[in-house]
């Protein structure tokens, strides 16, 4: 069961495509994910047609939202990508919007090492963000960090727990500067998650201060 939702402020500029790319493929693969959010999303374009109506001002174009997805399912770059015969496990785990963005099956992806017991495989990186998937090992403990920009985490595998508070399939986490956390992986199995980040983490404590001039995004 799905218990962290995205907020009905993000949902609303989602629903207004003011959302930049990465933030809007983090909603698109939670909404593919979460009936909820999907049933709140609509809520509130309801609501916010019948305030367009009674406001007088310019109506939202009818196509704005597949506008949207289409922009988040257009490929990378301008070459025609090759088809990608995708797995069970693919289908399974990585929601529909995010499968654009995959090079090959998750099973035949090269998986690089980030950090003690995490690998990584970037998606996309453009200025100070970052697209990419996270596999934690079971039972691992993320550094203590705080964000110099912005996190989005999506859970499509496993979990953690981060404080008082576990995060499970189909989970979103949205956090900045003002939280320092670690996360912990369930140790049942590896942890697989969306994660997008609009600056580089900055470890806290002593070795943080240490190691932080040599993290990047």
């Amino acid at each position: 069961m799905i218990t962290h939702h995205l907020s009905d402020e993000c949902l609303l500029e989602y629903a207004a495509g003011s959302l930049p790319e990465a933030e809007s493929l983090v909603v698109a693969s939670h909404l593919a994910m979460c009936s909820d959010c999907r049933e709140q999303l609509e809520l509130l374009e309801e609501v916010g047609a019948v305030l367009l109506e009674d406001g007088g001002v310019e109506d939202v174009p009818g196509d704005s939202y597949e506008a949207v997805m289409a922009k988040i399912a257009a490929p990378l770059d301008e070459e025609p990508s090759r088809r990608i015969e995708f797995g069970e496990d693919t289908l399974r785990l990585i929601p529909a919007p995010l499968r654009g963005y995959l090079d090959d099956d998750l099973s035949r992806l090269q998986w690089k090492r980030s950090g003690r017991g995490i690998e990584e495989i970037s998606l996309k990186h453009q200025g100070d963000t970052r697209i990419s998937l996270l596999r934690i090992r079971p039972g691992q403990k993320i550094p203590s960090h705080t964000h110099s920009g912005e996190e989005y985490t999506l859970i499509l595998d496993g979990g953690y727990t981060d404080g008082g508070d576990h995060f499970g399939q189909g989970d979103v986490s949205h956090l900045d500067g003002t939280v320092d956390h670690a996360p912990v992986a369930d140790p049942g199995g590896p942890c697989i998650c969306l994660s997008v980040r609009t600056g580089p983490p900055r470890l806290t404590g002593i070795m943080g201060r240490i190691l932080n001039p040599f993290i990047r995004v």
